[in-house]
């Protein structure tokens, strides 16, 4: 099965009460309070592209119309479980999996065209996971809330051990990340070296606990990466596969059946890029569904004409 890769930069878009409330419109009724529900306009049309995109990959790969698209947003009976489509079993409509993320101005969105699949019903259902969980990030910039300089960034990563999010071993190479830089604004490039970092481990650690399953995944320093290296080979515009994964608690195994990826994507106008990150089931994945490219979605030439 290929993996569909999506993209959509909303920083151009909506800008006017206006164009918002057409493009909303557009939108299924029980969709409008997931989206108004946010003050901030940049929330509010992050929100917006988010739910344009899951109707649009229903729409042209379940042969839905757009406006007859009816997202599960508590699949396995979990409330904040992730959204799918279920479609219908009288008119034979399979229904269909997929992932999305967004940060900063852009929404991601990934499937891998299956059906999700659910290990249970009602409020005593479990979540078995669909097998594939997408992450993104703005790649080089730190949250506003931290301090600029390399003591203000190493507090902040260091939080994350705090909260037992990343281990001893994660925290090695994300303060690594900082050495070995020298020259004109050295500290300046040591604290863009670890929001990198952190930002890389964040990311493909989100992605695996959304491919999971929400609610599964209750100790994320039981799920270890190896991320030495990958740092400068996403910079070089390298797309790395080869991710070292170790799951379990005390002596921990080689995660082998899932499949990991995280890359550097630019476009003009958003500087400094996003890192993404793509977990899913390795079982029944062809080398051609790893090549696919992410594809820059157009709101106006991609998304209108099926609406």
């Amino acid at each position: 099965m290929p993996l569909i890769r999506w993209l959509l930069n909303v920083e151009p878009l909506w800008n006017t009460p206006e164009e918002f409330n057409e493009a909303l419109n557009h939108l299924p009724l029980p969709t409008h309070e997931n989206i108004l529900k946010y003050h901030q306009p940049n929330d509010r049309k992050l929100a917006l592209g988010s739910q344009l995109l899951q109707h649009l990959i229903v729409c042209r790969y379940r042969h839905i119309p757009f406006r007859d698209v009816r997202i599960v947003k508590h699949f396995g009976g979990i409330t904040g479980g992730r959204p799918v489509f279920i479609g219908n079993d009288d008119d034979g409509v399979e229904g269909l999996e997929y992932n999305v993320s967004h940060h900063g101005s852009v929404v991601g969105i990934i499937s891998r065209l299956l059906p999700p699949k659910d290990c249970g019903d009602g409020e005593d259902g479990g979540d078995e996971g669909g097998g594939v969980g997408v992450d993104v990030l703005e790649y080089e910039k730190r949250p506003h809330y931290v301090e600029g300089t390399l003591e203000g960034v190493r507090e902040w990563a260091g939080g994350f051990e705090e909260a037992q999010v990343f281990t001893g071993r994660e925290m090695g190479v994300i303060y690594a990340a900082a050495a070995g830089l020298s020259g004109e604004d050295e500290e300046g490039k040591k604290v863009e070296g670890v929001v990198k970092a952190v930002h890389l481990n964040w990311v493909v650690k989100e992605a695996y606990v959304k491919a999971v399953g929400t609610g599964l995944v209750t100790d994320l320093t039981a799920v270890e990466f190896g991320l030495v290296g990958v740092a400068g080979r996403v910079e070089a515009g390298e797309r790395v596969d080869d991710v070292e994964v170790w799951i379990g608690t005390g002596e921990k195994r080689r995660a082998g059946e899932w499949y990991f990826e995280v890359e550097r994507v630019v476009k003009e106008g958003l500087e400094g890029g996003y890192c993404l990150a793509v977990v899913t089931r390795a079982e029944g994945l062809e080398d051609g569904d790893k090549r696919g490219e992410w594809e820059w979605l157009e709101y106006g030439g991609d998304i209108l004409p099926f609406i």
